[in-house]
């Protein structure tokens, strides 16, 4: 059996018409009738709702974009890939990863292993494959449940299909090392900054991290990995 271990790393849209569009559909409370009352928010807490509303994006595969993609294949180790966004770079990075780990697998289809994969990464990189007009090769399952055979999810392994845990959490209950002060909420600012490489860093550490949490639950369920 080939396993597959998998992260991505998503940011808000970096499209100037979409960010447009959010602020000018960002509207004071219904509860605020008065005039001066409106010109306080807008001047004061208006801005803070426009930058959340888009910071958002980066949990929606129709806006936000992948910024980073760790993997690694069995024992091989952990890479990453990665490009400064634009239409183009988003591009490059899909097909990239889709092309390096269609020629590690050699024709087999993996066990794809990954902390909460089936709720996010799996469909984000199948919904900007879709909106960019990339072929996604066979081997990556498209609405896969956690139970699923063609998948294993760190999280609902644990958890089970109703409840949830974070990763930082659930390397500590196992022992690995956590995320040593970064968590996803940093990685948008982290780009920002131009902080690539940290985030590439941040990536390849939660995939190895994935890759040691998988291990240890195989072992218990009695099972080689």
């Amino acid at each position: 059996m080939t396993y597959l271990y998998l992260d991505i790393e998503t940011i808000p849209t970096q499209d100037d018409e979409v960010k447009r569009d959010i602020a000018a559909n960002i509207r004071p409370p219904a509860s605020m009738k008065k005039e001066e009352t409106i010109a306080k928010w807008e001047a004061e807490q208006k801005p803070d709702a426009i930058k959340e509303a888009i910071d958002k994006t980066s949990f929606d595969g129709a806006y936000g974009s992948v910024s980073c993609i760790g993997f690694a294949v069995d024992d091989s180790p952990v890479t990453s890939m990665s490009f400064p966004l634009n239409a183009s770079g988003e591009r490059l990075l899909l097909g990239g990863f889709y092309d390096t780990v269609s020629d590690a697998l050699n024709m087999s289809f993996p066990v794809i292993v990954g902390h909460y994969i089936t709720g996010f990464d799996l469909r984000f990189l199948w919904q900007r494959s879709m909106v960019l007009g990339i072929r996604v090769p066979a081997w990556l399952p498209r609405d896969p449940k956690p139970w699923d055979a063609m998948v294993f999810d760190t999280m609902t392994a644990w958890a089970g299909a109703r409840d949830t845990i974070g990763l930082d959490r659930l390397c500590k209950a196992f022992g690995v090392g956590g995320k040593d002060g970064v968590d996803g909420s940093m990685v948008a600012g982290m780009f920002e900054r131009g902080e690539h490489e940290a985030i590439a860093e941040y990536c390849r550490d939660d995939v190895e991290r994935v890759r040691s949490i998988h291990r240890k639950m195989m072992k218990a369920l009695g099972e080689a990995a």
